[in-house]
């Protein structure tokens, strides 16, 4: 939807795996192309940048097409959820020089700006300890494993906590970990094939300790 009312697209094409949704929304866009096979629809010509919203584990295979094809990209958080798979579209996206960015739209809200910004001039000093905290209900693992069998890495860090991760990495911009720790539990989701919450560590390289917890194991009502 937000590339039919951007006003420098000028051809749009779109592929799902579900036809009938795929065909219902490439009308609601007026798309000018539809598919069920994402590599026929990365190899046309027409198609200079592309947009990666599939389910989290299926990130890999479009995103390495498009990177081959030097398409700009966006691509749904996470990168992926191996981290194997990870570290390969890093690299080629930066060997083939891509425009790429994911999706931590986060970054873009006021209230995070202007933290950034104090932290930036000097404004709130210099940071010693970082904490972040997440916690949601069993709707959104529920529905992400749904999906799929391959749920190993669909974990609340993994698909959830990563919006936290990327927020506490930018505000302590030029940091790096150098070391972490991590715990998780699985008491309510083991069912589901995934953690409760996980809970970690990490001490960054100018000795800054960084602790990051997620749980999306809340009940529902």
């Amino acid at each position: 939807m937000l590339a039919k009312d951007y006003p420098g697209i000028g051809w749009i094409g779109l592929c799902d795996i579900r036809e009938d949704l795929g065909r219902t929304l490439a009308k609601d866009v007026d798309a000018d192309f539809f598919t069920t096979n994402f590599a026929e629809l990365i190899a046309r010509p027409e198609v200079n940048a592309t947009i990666v919203a599939t389910d989290e584990n299926q990130h890999f295979a479009p995103t390495m097409a498009a990177i081959e094809r030097g398409h700009a990209l966006f691509i749904e958080k996470p990168l992926a959820t191996e981290v194997g798979e990870s570290s390969k579209i890093l690299s080629a996206i930066e060997a083939v020089g891509v425009d790429a960015v994911v999706g931590y739209t986060q970054r873009f809200r006021r209230r995070f700006l202007a933290v950034k910004e104090r932290l930036v001039t000097g404004q709130i000093g210099e940071t010693t300890a970082v904490v972040t905290r997440a916690f949601m209900n069993l709707m959104v693992p529920i529905a992400t494993t749904r999906r799929t069998n391959q749920r190993h890495n669909l974990t609340p860090m993994v698909v959830s906590g990563t919006h936290s991760l990327d927020m506490s990495l930018w505000l302590m911009e030029g940091l790096e970990p150098v070391s972490v720790y991590a715990s998780s539990s699985d008491k309510v989701l083991a069912e589901y094939g995934t953690k409760d919450a996980t809970f970690g560590v990490f001490n960054m390289n100018d000795g800054t300790i960084f602790s990051m917890n997620i749980s999306w194991a809340l009940p529902e009502v």
